[in-house]
């Protein structure tokens, strides 16, 4: 039944097999190296859809969630959406809440897409943390993983599980361009950097329900405001990075020459920055992580700031007005509980996703400035191009950290520094940027980008059309 129990089916078979034995163990010694928890969603449905076309053979993955039924039906669809896919063995695990234990102890990793992340989302970390499963999710909301640091961060370094919250759209692009730029910074001037600017140029795509009821859960919370909410477990987190305004007012940026207004996944992608930044600088030693024999974005503070982009300065102040506007008005509004939970049940309920042409039709740009850390600071320029950032980028994205984490975790920096609550930048740094370094183009990227900023020391344009999202 669908009631929680576990269940793993042949794809050859018509009826439910519900013991372990039918199914071939992975080399984890659990039935299955990587399941996608939340398959029935949209981003769940998405991340599996490309699964079935990227993945490996010998990764052995399958789809997990509530409802027995709904997995089945889109067992069906994956099956149905590749030539030969009647012949496929796509397993499912059902299991939430109370028997999330069940999804758990089924694979070495667990990819969740079933949001908001803060009404659903516990109960699988502690499963996951307790049965020893490594966890990946794309949450936007700085108090659950602040929750969650607090709540699991020492078992999971006890039991060597390692969990990476952020693994789509936010906060992939911001945290991994940081890393990018301040890598880069060491090899061209032997120096960290002392700032990032990221600047969204252009972010167009489809919202869902799940996706907006997470930021209405996150803004009735006082706590995702906190700068340095994602650091406390980290001693004196503000003498390592430095707080910056995330909400209001406009920010001129000379070296692109835009203007940046407040954006509503800065204050998700400024905190995962922020610790990437405490976590390379931390002197604990299970914490420690050398980058080119600096341990540290910068000797002094790292600032990180981002903001949506805009050309002309009036625009911008007139942006910067109404999105502020709305960012105090749904503040206010979510101050009352009550119609807070009006909101957000009616958002859940309503159950809305983008059109398939809305995300195919999908682009975003992010424009990364960085400051070198010297006496008279030099520029160094990155462009990050992406698809939908909705649906279409981050289910690629999640799938692809998900797949490294399963098939090369003990090539990451993470498995050498044992279990506990990580950022995409400081789990994998190595492997990420090596392997966008190998697909990114970027030597013939790199003129592109002296030509169009030649009077500064400017570094690439990446398009991540598939180097990040490749991991």
């Amino acid at each position: 039944s669908a009631g929680g129990s576990l269940s793993f089916r042949r794809s050859v078979s018509t009826r439910s097999v519900r013991t372990r034995s039918v199914v071939k163990m992975s080399s984890g010694g659990k039935p299955y190296d990587l399941l996608v928890y939340g398959a029935t969603g949209a981003t769940g449905k998405k991340t599996a859809q490309y699964l079935l076309k990227n993945a490996p053979p010998e990764l052995k993955w399958g789809i997990a969630g509530r409802s027995l039924e709904k997995l089945e039906q889109v067992r069906e669809e994956l099956k149905g959406s590749v030539e030969g896919g009647e012949t496929l063995d796509i397993g499912i695990v059902v299991g939430s809440g109370e028997t999330s234990d069940e999804v758990a102890k089924a694979a070495r990793v667990v990819a969740t897409t079933a949001g908001p992340y803060g009404e659903f989302g516990e109960p699988l970390v502690k499963a996951c943390v307790e049965n020893q499963a490594d966890y990946l999710d794309l949450t936007g909301e700085p108090n659950f993983m602040q929750r969650m640091i607090e709540t699991y961060g020492k078992q999971a370094e006890e039991n060597n599980v390692t969990i990476l919250h952020g693994c789509g759209f936010d906060s992939i692009p911001s945290d991994l361009g940081t890393l990018f730029l301040v890598e880069e910074a060491k090899k061209e001037f032997q120096c960290g950097l002392s700032a990032v600017t990221t600047v969204v140029e252009e972010a167009r795509g489809g919202l869902g329900s799940g996706t907006i009821a997470s930021i209405v859960r996150a803004g009735g919370d006082p706590d995702s405001l906190d700068p340095y909410g994602l650091q406390k477990d980290y001693p004196d987190p503000e003498k390592v990075t430095e707080s910056f305004p995330d909400l209001f007012g406009v920010q001129h940026v000379p070296e692109i020459d835009m203007y940046g207004i407040p954006f509503f996944l800065s204050a998700v992608n400024c905190r995962v920055v922020r610790r990437s930044a405490s976590i390379f600088a931390s002197e604990r030693p299970t914490q420690s992580i050398k980058t080119n024999g600096s341990d540290a974005y910068c000797s002094s503070r790292f600032l990180y700031k981002e903001f949506l982009g805009l050309k002309s300065k009036t625009s911008a102040y007139v942006g910067s007005a109404i999105v502020g506007g709305l960012f105090v008005g749904i503040g206010l509004a979510l101050k009352s509980s009550t119609l807070r939970d009006m909101l957000y049940n009616g958002i859940i309920n309503n159950g809305w996703k983008p059109k398939e042409k809305m995300i195919e039709e999908g682009r975003s740009k992010f424009i990364l400035v960085g400051k070198t850390d010297e006496a008279q600071p030099r520029t160094l320029i990155a462009e990050i191009n992406m698809l939908d950032p909705g649906y279409g980028e981050t289910s690629r994205l999640l799938a692809e950290a998900s797949m490294m984490v399963a098939l090369k975790k003990k090539e990451l920096p993470a498995h050498a520094l044992g279990g506990g609550f990580y950022t995409p930048a400081t789990a994998a740094w190595d492997k990420a940027l090596g392997k966008v370094k190998r697909e990114g183009g970027l030597d013939k990227a790199s003129e592109v980008i002296r030509s169009q900023w030649p009077e500064h020391r400017a570094l690439v344009s990446v398009s991540w059309y598939g180097a990040v999202a490749s991991l």
